[in-house]
């Protein structure tokens, strides 16, 4: 799975309109540069990836998020701004608004893109899409988001039967009348922003569906991404099948962003299904301070090490 953001951040000068926005995308790049790189010198995340919930509308056969341990539930209100808080202090440029589950099922979702917004941070939000309407569409859109931001819809599918073969729950003629609709509003209402990306993760089940999916969208969204070498442990989630992995590449997403489950639980990584590998919690602690604990900064040292085989998840992990 190849790493995007230069590629976005290149694609983005067409947002360029005023000399804000020129000031955004000298950001997106130089987010760039360091998203997806080890830097020892980083105190702080370069990212968070919050999860608002992990409740989700749609039963995708790749995904575990239906046969997750954890709770379920919704971040409240207050820790998230606490959150949001901490991070705008240090100076965390980026929050990526979701992890497991369907991010815009929150209540109060557009609340919280309204507060990263009001505290000048970009956002990237990834949705399936089910849940939007005209009426959330507006009231996102008037949230103060601006072309720093990333609206991603995960779209398992070109043709119809496939789509929906693979994320049970969801209607793909409802989601392309939703992207339509997000465009076309956003356009209407003059506002720079977010850029609207369709992505398709390459699994067995839409292996022919990648070049009439990128023939489809050329043109009609702002960007199109094909991941294509999706880790087998990514594409056995949903069979929750014991993996023969032997992992020979050090993971970034250690040193590149900080996930956060909607408890305030932070834990090493977006692959930690069940909240098996909790590093703290940020109810009472810092972002700071758990960026930088042992616990966490052991874990890395492994990896720098390529001492995979020493950690249960890392071990069985090859993103």
């Amino acid at each position: 799975m190849k790493n995007n953001n230069l590629q976005r951040g290149l694609e983005a000068i067409k947002f360029v309109k005023s000399f804000k926005d020129l000031k955004i995308f000298y950001q997106k790049l130089a987010y760039s540069r360091v998203s997806g790189t080890r830097n020892k010198h980083f105190n702080v995340p370069p990212s968070l990836q919050i999860e608002p919930t992990n409740y989700c509308n749609s039963d995708c056969i790749c995904c575990c998020s239906s046969r997750s341990t954890r709770k379920k539930g919704y971040m409240d209100l207050h820790l998230f701004k606490k959150i949001i808080d901490d991070a705008a202090q240090i100076r965390i440029k980026k929050i990526h608004l979701y992890l497991h589950g369907e991010p815009l099922l929150h209540p109060q979702i557009v609340e919280m893109i309204s507060y990263i917004k009001s505290k000048n941070l970009g956002i990237h939000i990834s949705t399936n899409g089910m849940s939007l309407n005209k009426e959330k569409i507006e009231n996102i859109l008037r949230t103060g988001i601006n072309s720093a931001d990333l609206l991603t819809f995960s779209i398992y599918g070109y043709s119809k039967d496939i789509h929906e073969k693979i994320m049970r729950g969801v209607k793909h003629d409802v989601v392309l009348k939703n992207i339509f609709d997000f465009i076309e509003l956003r356009n209407k209402l003059h506002i720079n922003g977010p850029a609207i990306e369709t992505a398709l993760f390459i699994i067995p089940e839409n292996y022919n569906e990648r070049d009439p999916f990128t023939k489809y969208w050329q043109g009609k969204v702002d960007h199109i991404t094909v991941y294509e070498n999706i880790s087998e442990y990514f594409s056995n989630f949903g069979k929750m099948v014991p993996l023969n992995i032997h992992r020979d590449h050090t993971c970034l997403h250690l040193w590149e962003r900080m996930c956060i489950y909607w408890n305030g639980d932070v834990t090493i990584c977006c692959a930690d299904i069940n909240g098996e590998y909790i590093v703290g919690n940020l109810e009472n602690q810092s972002i700071k301070e758990i960026w930088n604990s042992k616990q966490l900064l052991s874990i890395k040292k492994l990896h720098n090490e390529k001492q995979f085989q020493k950690h249960p998840l890392c071990s069985i992990c090859d993103m």
